[in-house]
C-alpha cells in the first residue's frame, strides 16, 4: 500500500513540468453532489454543493468549474444567490451557515448558526433584503447530531432582513416535533408577506410575513412530508409525501380549496410508491398548463416530469412522463450509472429553458428540445478518445475533470504512465497517461458486488512482471461487505491489461478470511512478497504471489500472533528494509499501537512497541544511510487526544515528538484564520493517513474528518545533527486532507502525490530548496 515509503521510488520515465503548486488529477465530481444551483440574475452562472469539498462555481454554464473559498465545514447542503446582487451568496453548511459578498470568493462565517445545520435557503424574490435560512440535514439524518443539534426539537428558522448582514432565530411551532428537518422554503410569487415551509413535520404557512404560522392538515396515511413547490401564480401547491418511510406519492391542493389529490394516477398510468421529494414547478408555467418535476432520492427509476391542466381551481387532467432513464442516447461521463436524480430544477425564467440534475455523483443538464423532450449533456467530466475502453462489447472513451474532483480515494499508485486511484463507492479508477484521463468500467466486471470499495493498492511482481495488487470489494459509503483480492499484470499499460481475481472472498480462496483488507502491502526486498491484514482476523502472508496464482493448493499464512491478535484492524504494514525478517503494522482498533514482528525460523514474536494509536494511526519504515527510522502519526495517548509525530531511529525501542499541535500551529501561522478561530475549541489535530518519509524527508499533515478541514500539509528535512526543520508545503490546495501518499522520483526531481479523503488524487513537485 505505501511502497514508496520506502526506497522503493518509481522512477517515471517522462519528463514533468515543474509545477511549484498543487496539481489536480481526477475525473470529476464523485462523492454525493448535493445540489446544482442556478444564478437567477446571470445566465450560465451555476453553483454546485458537495458533501465533502465545499462549494464549487461554474460561469460558463458547466463547461468549466472552480473551488470556491474556505468554508467552516465542507459538508455542504444549500446555496442561494441574492436576486438582486449577484455577487451575495448563502451558504449552508453541517455546521453553520455562511454568507460571501464576492461571489463566493470569500465567506463570512456567522456566529449564531455555530452547530447547526441549514439544509435548505431562499432569498425572497418579492424583498430581496429578507434571507430565510432553515435548519435540517436533507436525508443526513447520520449527521444531524455532529455538532450538539438533535433530530427532534423546534421547527426552527434563521432569518434576515438586511441581506444577510444580521440574523434572527425563529420558531415555526410552539411544540417540539420528533423530527424537525426542513426540507423546502417557498415563498409566494408576488404576495412577499406570504412562505410556506416545508418540515418533516409537515407544511406550515405564514401570511405575515414570517411572524406566525399555521400548519396545513396532511394527507390521509403520510407520515412525512418531502417538500413542497408552488405555481407561479401563487394558487396551485404540490407536495411530496411518505406513506412507508420515505415511500410515497406527489400531491396538489388549490388553496382555496385546501383538498389534496394523489398525483399516482395520471391518464391511467399508475405512478410507483417512491422515495418522491423536493417536487419543483416550472417558472415558466401558466395558470392552465403546470409542469412538475419530482426527484428522487436514492433511487434509479429516471427523472419524471408531470404535465398538469387546469381550470380554475380544478385539476382537469395530468400526465407523468420519464424524462430521462438508462444510460443509452447520452454521453454518461465516467460514471456509467442509471441516473439517479436526487435534485432536480428547471433554469430560472431569465435563462433558456432547461433542466439540470444531479444523479448522485455527478449532474448533467437537460436541454429542453420539444414536448417532453429532453437532451441530456455530461457537465462534470470531459471525454478523452487516446484510450479507448471496452467493456460488454462496446467501446467507451476515458475521462477528465472539468475543475471538480473525485472526493473519496483511500490510495493511489503511480508507475510509469499508469495510475490508480482506489475509492470509496468508485471503485478501481484508471488512468493509462499519466493523470490526464481516468476510466473505471474494469470495476464492474463482478456484477455480484461491483467491486465499489477499493481501500488498498499496492505494486508487486508476479511471474517476474510488473503487477497491480488491490483489495476490492462490494459496498458504498464506507461499508465495505468482504475481503477481496485483485490483481493486474501491466503488460500493455493500456486498458488492454485486466484484473483478475486472487484471493479472500466468501469462499476464502487462498485460505484468507473473508475480513476487509484494509491494508496490503508488499516486501521492496522481495516484491512478489504481499502482506494482508484481515479486519478481525490478523496479518497475512503470501510469501509467493506467482505460486498462489499458478498452484491451487496454496494457502496464506497467518503471521500475527499473541499480542498482536489483539489488534483488529491495521491502517498501515512496513517491512524493514535492512532486515526483510521484519515487519511493522499500526493496529487501530482493539488493542492500537505499533507492533513489531521479528520472524524467528518458522514462527513470529510479537511485540508492541508504540502503546499510543487511533483508527487512522500510520507508521513509516525506511532506510536512512543503512539504518532503519521509524515515522508515527496518531494518538500518543488513545483517548481521544491530538496526533503527534513521532520518530524512532532504533527500531522502535524508544521515541521523540517531532511534531505537535502547537508546532503545527506556529509553522502554519494565520493562514486557517477563515475558519478555526469558529472552532477551535473543537478541533482536534488529527490525519487520516499520507505519512511518508525517504532520505532525510519525512512528510506529515494534520486534519479533521469531522469538520473536513485540514490544518496544514508539512515537509521535515533532518538536518546534519538530527534535528528535523518543518516547512508549509501546503500552499494553494484547497482541501488539505490526505488518507495515503507517494513520493514519485522523476528526471527532473522528487513529486509528492496524494489521496484525500474529500478531493481526489493530486500531486506536487518537491522544491530542490526544501531537500537540499
Amino acid at each position: 500500500m505505501k511502497t514508496s515509503h520506502y526506497l522503493q521510488i518509481f522512477l517515471l520515465f517522462i519528463i514533468s513540468p515543474a509545477y511549484s503548486q498543487w496539481v489536480s488529477i481526477n475525473p470529476g465530481a464523485g462523492g454525493q453532489v448535493q445540489d446544482v444551483v442556478c444564478d437567477p440574475t446571470t445566465v450560465g452562472v451555476l453553483y454546485v454543493p458537495s458533501d465533502m469539498e465545499g462549494v464549487y462555481k461554474s460561469s460558463d454554464n458547466g463547461e468549466h468549474w472552480h473551488m470556491t473559498g474556505k468554508l467552516v465545514n465542507n459538508r455542504v447542503y444549500s446555496v442561494a444567490v441574492n436576486y438582486n446582487d449577484p455577487n451575495l451568496l448563502y451558504v449552508g453548511t453541517l455546521n453553520g451557515l455562511q454568507t460571501s459578498k464576492n461571489g463566493g470568493d470569500n465567506y463570512s462565517f456567522i456566529k449564531s448558526s455555530k452547530g447547526k445545520s441549514f439544509g435548505e435557503i431562499k432569498v425572497n424574490p418579492n424583498n430581496t433584503s429578507q434571507i430565510v435560512a432553515a435548519v435540517g440535514w436533507r436525508d443526513d439524518y447520520d449527521f444531524c447530531h455532529f455538532f450538539g443539534d438533535t433530530k427532534n426539537g423546534f421547527i426552527e428558522l434563521f432569518i434576515s432582513n438586511d441581506k444577510g448582514d444580521s440574523w434572527a432565530r425563529k420558531k415555526v411551532n410552539i411544540n417540539e416535533v420528533n423530527d424537525k428537518n426542513i426540507f423546502t422554503v417557498t415563498f409566494h410569487p408576488t404576495n412577499k408577506d406570504i412562505c410556506i415551509i416545508g418540515a418533516s413535520d409537515g407544511i406550515y404557512i405564514s401570511e405575515d410575513n414570517l411572524q406566525s404560522f399555521q400548519k396545513l392538515v396532511a394527507p390521509e396515511e403520510s407520515i412525512q412530508c418531502r417538500g413542497v413547490s408552488l405555481s407561479p401564480d401563487g394558487k396551485i401547491l404540490y407536495a411530496a409525501y411518505a406513506h412507508d418511510e420515505k415511500k410515497g406519492y406527489p400531491y396538489a391542493m388549490a388553496l382555496t380549496k385546501k383538498d389534496w389529490i394523489r398525483l399516482d394516477n395520471g391518464n391511467g398510468e399508475k405512478l410507483p410508491m417512491r422515495n418522491w421529494w423536493y417536487p419543483e414547478v416550472d417558472p415558466r408555467s401558466s395558470s392552465k398548463k403546470h409542469h412538475l418535476l419530482i426527484a428522487l432520492e436514492g433511487n434509479r427509476d429516471g427523472l419524471f416530469e408531470t404535465t398538469l391542466e387546469w381550470d380554475k381551481d380544478e385539476l382537469v387532467s395530468y400526465k407523468h412522463s420519464i424524462i430521462w432513464q438508462g444510460v443509452e442516447g447520452y454521453d454518461f461521463g465516467w460514471d456509467m450509472a442509471d441516473p439517479n436524480p436526487r435534485f432536480a430544477h428547471y433554469t430560472p425564467i431569465t435563462w433558456n429553458r432547461a433542466i439540470w440534475s444531479t444523479t448522485n455523483e455527478n449532474f448533467f443538464e437537460g436541454i429542453y428540445t420539444n414536448e417532453n423532450k429532453y437532451l441530456w449533456r455530461n457537465k462534470y467530466s470531459k471525454p478523452h478518445l487516446d484510450n479507448i475502453v471496452e467493456f460488454n462489447g462496446k467501446k467507451y472513451p476515458t475521462y477528465s475533470s472539468r475543475g471538480t474532483e473525485s472526493t473519496y480515494t483511500y490510495d493511489l499508485l503511480i508507475h510509469k504512465n499508469y495510475i490508480l486511484q482506489a475509492q470509496g463507492d468508485n471503485g478501481l479508477m484508471e488512468s493509462w497517461d499519466g493523470g490526464v484521463s481516468w476510466s473505471n468500467l474494469q470495476h464492474r466486471q463482478d456484477t455480484t458486488l461491483n467491486l465499489s470499495d477499493v481501500q488498498a493498492c499496492v505494486l508487486a511482481k508476479i511471474d517476474g512482471k510488473d503487477a497491480v495488487v488491490v483489495q476490492a470489494t462490494g459496498g458504498y459509503g464506507g461499508r465495505a461487505v468482504n475481503g477481496k483480492l485483485y490483481y493486474k499484470i501491466l503488460e500493455h499499460y493500456s486498458p488492454k491489461d485486466k484484473w483478475v481475481f486472487l484471493g479472500g472472498g466468501k469462499h476464502q480462496v487462498l485460505d484468507l478470511p473473508d475480513g476487509v483488507f484494509r491494508e496490503i502491502n508488499v516486501d521492496p526486498n522481495h516484491p512478489e512478497r504481499l502482506y494482508v491484514f484481515s479486519t478481525n482476523h490478523g496479518l497475512y502472508l503470501i510469501d509467493d504471489l506467482t505460486l498462489a496464482i499458478k498452484d491451487p493448493s496454496y494457502k496464506a499464512q497467518k503471521i500475527s500472533n499473541g499480542i498482536a491478535n489483539k489488534a483488529l484492524t491495521a491502517k498501515t504494514i512496513q517491512v524493514d528494509l535492512n532486515n526483510e525478517n521484519i515487519v511493522y503494522f499500526t493496529g487501530t482498533s482493539g488493542q492500537t499501537g505499533v507492533y513489531k514482528g521479528e520472524k524467528k525460523g518458522d514462527d513470529w514474536k510479537w511485540s508492541r512497541v508504540y502503546k499510543g494509536g487511533s483508527w487512522e494511526a500510520e507508521v513509516v519504515a525506511w532506510d536512512r544511510d543503512g539504518q532503519t527510522f521509524l515515522v508515527y502519526q496518531g494518538e500518543p495517548c488513545n483517548s481521544g487526544c491530538d496526533y503527534v509525530v513521532a520518530l524512532s531511529k532504533d527500531g522502535g525501542k524508544s521515541w521523540e515528538n517531532i511534531l505537535t499541535k502547537p508546532q503545527a500551529i506556529d509553522i502554519r501561522g494565520n493562514k486557517n484564520d477563515e475558519w478555526y478561530p469558529y472552532i477551535k475549541d473543537d478541533y482536534v489535530f488529527q490525519s487520516k493517513g499520507g505519512l511518508a518519509a525517504v532520505d532525510d524527508i519525512i512528510i506529515a499533515n494534520y486534519y479533521n474528518h469531522k469538520h473536513q478541514n485540514g490544518w496544514g500539509i508539512f515537509l521535515g528535512k533532518i538536518n546534519t545533527k538530527g534535528k528535523i526543520n518543518w516547512t508549509d508545503i501546503s500552499d494553494d490546495l484547497h482541501y488539505i486532507g490526505l488518507t495515503n501518499s507517494r513520493i514519485v522520483k522523476k528526471k527532473d526531481g522528487l513529486y509528492f502525490y496524494i489521496s484525500t479523503p474529500g478531493a481526489g488524487a493530486w500531486y506536487r513537485k518537491i522544491e530542490n530548496e526544501l531537500i537540499n
